[in-house]
This record gives C-alpha cells, structure tokens and sequence, in this order.
C-alpha cells in the first residue's frame, strides 16, 4: 500500500512538471496521420486532446517549417504565394443568353451583354404569389429547426468535450507518435510517460564578498597586482580600495606575473567598520603552499588522515602549510568541539598559494554530539599523555641503569679493598686505610644502587601507565 502511494505522488509530480506539445498520430487500421495535443502516457493508455485555435496555428506553422526544410534539403525552392500577383479577375456568373442579335453583335467584336429579365406576368396571379409565400415560410421555417439543431449539437459537443476532453488509445492501438515540437518520435513501449519541461541550467552569479559599509586600501609591493579576496579575483589592480565591503576576516591576496610565472602574496585582514582599513601585501617567490583560513579559528587540521584517538592534529588554524607537494585530489579535515567535523577535497597545484576558507558549522542544539566531541578530545589527550609517558619511561631506566653500573664499580672496588687487608699478616696505617676505602666504597655504591633501582621503579610505572594510557 505504501508503495502505491508514493507512485501515485511520483507520477502527480513528474506531472506537475510535463508540458503538452503538438504531435501527429497514426492509429493501426487508419491510412493516415493526424495531429493533437499530447498529454501523457499513462496506465498503457495515451491520452491526446484536439488543439484549440492558438494551437492549430502553431501546428501550422511547425508543418510549413518542416515541408520548407523538406523542400531545401530536396534543393526546392520555396515560393511565397502572392495573393495580388496571382489574383485573376472575377467573371460576371451572369448567364449570357445567344440570341440572334447577340451572335451578331458577337461576329462585329462587340461583347455580348446578358440578356434581360423577362416578367411573364405570372407573378400577378394572386393563387400563385400565395403559393410563393407559402414555400417561402417552409423554408424558413425549415432553416430555423435546423440552426436550432445545429446550436445545440454545437452545445452538447462543448459539454461532452468538458466532461471528457481526451481523445484515448491504447498505446499499442497506435502506430507511431511523433513529437513535433522536439523533432523526435515519443517511445511507445513505456506504459507512463510526459514530456518534461526543458531543464535550463542557471549558473548562479558568485558573489565577491559580502556587501557592507567598510573599506580597505590594498598595496603591493611591487605595485600593479591583481587583487583576490578569499581567492576570488576581483577587477581590481593594487594599488586600490576594496569598497563596502562587511567587516570581518578575510585572506587578501595579491598576484603580479613575472617573467610568465605567477608571484603570489597573501595575508589575513581583519577589517573593520569604523576606520578606512589599510594592508600592504609583497609577493613572494613562487612555491607550492597551502593558505587554510577558517571561520571559527584554532581548528585542527588533518591532511589525508582521518581523525582518530590515536592521531594527534598536525596544524591548528589559520595557517600556512609550506613545501607541499602538487596533488591531484588531498582531503582535509577539520575538527573543532562545538562545530560538525568537516573534511575538503581539493587540488594542489604547483606554484600556487592554494587557498582554502572554510566556514564551519556549528552545532547548536545537539549537547550529546558536544559531549561526544569531548569524551573523543579527552580520550585523545590521555591517549597522547601516555605516549609521552612512554617515552619518560626511557630516561629513568637510562639513568637507573647507569648508576647500577657505577654502583657495581664501587661495590667490586671494596671486594677488592676488603680481601687485601685480609690477606694482610698484621695491621698497619696501610691496612686501615683499606678497611675505611671498603666502607665508603660500599656506601656510596649502596646509595647508587637504591637510587638506581628508585629510578627502575619510576621508569617502570611511567612505562606500565603509559602503555596502558596509549592503548
């Protein structure tokens, strides 16, 4: 049921949008071809209506233009009645009786003249002008039935018409349907059909900038440079005022061709209402960039990288990228809390500044894609917390591992002290002076060795948490 209903809404639009033209029709069974309006096709059943007066002469004039084409593709020429030229004079209908003296008037040149009327002198009898009067009153009589019967068939023609004014045929009943506005033949093996209206393609007029009331005086260095706003050319050369335009950011741009190669400046304006705005622009040498400017500002960016917890933005917005590379196609995306996440496809080319503005939308009334947005943000900043913690953990063990080391050098130096002064057969300064080396040695290289294994145990919890954190 639901189906049928939006079919019965898509044919009232197709509908909506049809046109009737002029077509000629061949029935099957009929010698030959007739003209009409098309309406439509539909339900197998081809529904035409006979052409008003307007019509007729449109259908007129579109055969005389075909069998004009006709006769010039022939190598025909086409002629033009001309009503005065092949006008011929009019003969008098009058009959002309030959009579003796007009046979004889005819042999001396003369033209013969129609014989006149002669009154027998019936026309007196009274029995037979009343018989006259008679006949007359039936004819007339019989003339106002008939043009009473001819208005009313006339009448019911007109509401018959009204009523039902398609002539119908089974689509399959008719030989062929040709559109002669369009030139071309009306397929008749679809079983729903209209002639849509022409599509005409309006290219919608770009704006150059917002209309305000503010001005900005534009120059270059060096001067005669075409000018650019928001990379739209403007029919303006620097150095000149931009006039009335909005107050608001935009990238003004610059560009002058030196030696066949197009130098570039641009920066970023803020312009406002109340002051006449001044900005002076040098180019630069030409290299391939990209200029992305936003609306909101400090937008992550992310260039052919799709945003996740785990990748970290690579610009934050306005900016200017630098040696880029020329690209076919490069996606960009854009994310800002509060805005809908934004991705641009667009070609880099080389030696271009490239620029890209975007104007984000925000979000308003949808707080859990706000909060979304902020469990991802906070996802990613823990995320990005334990890498670096990860990356910590490394100096800690470093530096723990290289106080073990001094500390196994200070712990094997008072083994040694310690087995020299046992070896030793009687106590001298010497002898004591071994025992205090051992002593401090062993110290010191205990204090290393808790430091060590202090720094192990911190580069072991930054390493675990920031694993766990990065994951």
């Amino acid at each position: 049921m639901t189906k049928r209903i939006l079919f019965i809404l898509a044919v009232f639009a197709v509908v909506a949008w049809c046109r009737e033209v002029p077509v000629r029709y061949w029935v099957v069974g009929e010698s030959a071809e007739q003209e009409a309006i098309y309406v439509k096709t539909q339900h197998d059943t081809v529904y035409l209506r006979a052409p008003n007066a307007e019509e007729l002469k449109l259908i007129s004039s579109l055969d005389d233009a075909e069998n004009n084409a006709l006769q010039n593709t022939n190598g025909q020429e086409v002629e033009e009645d001309d009503d005065d030229d092949d006008a011929l004079p009019a003969k008098d209908s009058t009959s002309v009786i030959m009579t003796d003296e007009v046979k004889k008037s005819m042999a001396n040149g003369d033209e013969p003249q129609p014989a006149a009327v002669v009154d027998d002198g019936s026309g007196d009898d009274l029995e037979t002008a009343l018989e006259k009067e008679d006949v007359r009153l039936k004819h007339e009589e019989i003339a106002k039935i008939e043009e009473e019967i001819r208005q009313r068939d006339i009448r019911d023609s007109i509401e018959a018409a009204n009523k039902n004014p398609f002539i119908k045929f089974f689509r399959l009943d008719l030989k062929r349907l040709y559109d002669m506005e369009n030139k071309t033949m009306i397929d008749l093996t679809l079983s729903n059909y209209v002639v849509p209206e022409p599509v005409v393609d309006e290219e919608p007029e770009m704006e150059l900038y917002p209309p305000g009331k503010a001005n900005l005086l534009v120059l270059s260095n060096p001067e005669a440079c075409s000018l650019f706003v928001n990379g739209i050319p403007l029919k303006q050369v620097a150095p000149d005022t931009i006039k009335n335009i909005k107050p608001g950011k935009y990238t003004i741009s610059v560009m002058k061709v030196l030696k066949d190669v197009e130098w570039w400046g641009s920066t970023i304006v803020k312009i406002n209402a109340d002051s006449l705005n001044t900005v002076t622009i040098p180019v630069q040498r030409p290299s391939t960039r990209i200029t992305l400017n936003t609306d909101p500002e400090a937008v992550e960016v992310f260039i052919n990288k799709v945003p996740t917890e785990n990748i970290m933005p690579q610009y934050m917005t306005d900016v200017v990228i630098e040696d880029v590379k020329p690209q076919a196609s490069v996606d960009i995306y854009l994310r800002k809390v509060g805005y809908r996440d934004t991705m641009v496809t667009t070609e880099i080319k080389a030696f271009m500044p490239n620029f890209i503005n975007v104007e984000m939308q925000p979000v308003l009334d949808d707080l859990p894609f706000i909060e979304e947005q902020k469990a991802f943000n906070a996802e990613r900043s823990q995320r990005r917390t334990g890498r670096y913690m990860l990356l910590g953990s490394i100096a800690p063990f470093l530096a723990g591992g290289i106080l073990w080391y001094f500390a196994e050098r200070d712990w094997s130096d008072a083994a040694d002290k310690k087995k020299a002064y046992n070896l030793s057969a009687f106590e001298s300064e010497d002898t004591k002076k071994m025992v205090k080396d051992n002593h401090d040695l062993n110290h010191k290289g205990d204090i290393k060795g808790i430091v060590a294994a202090s720094l192990g145990a911190v580069g072991l919890g930054l390493f675990t948490v920031g694993f766990i954190w990065s994951f």
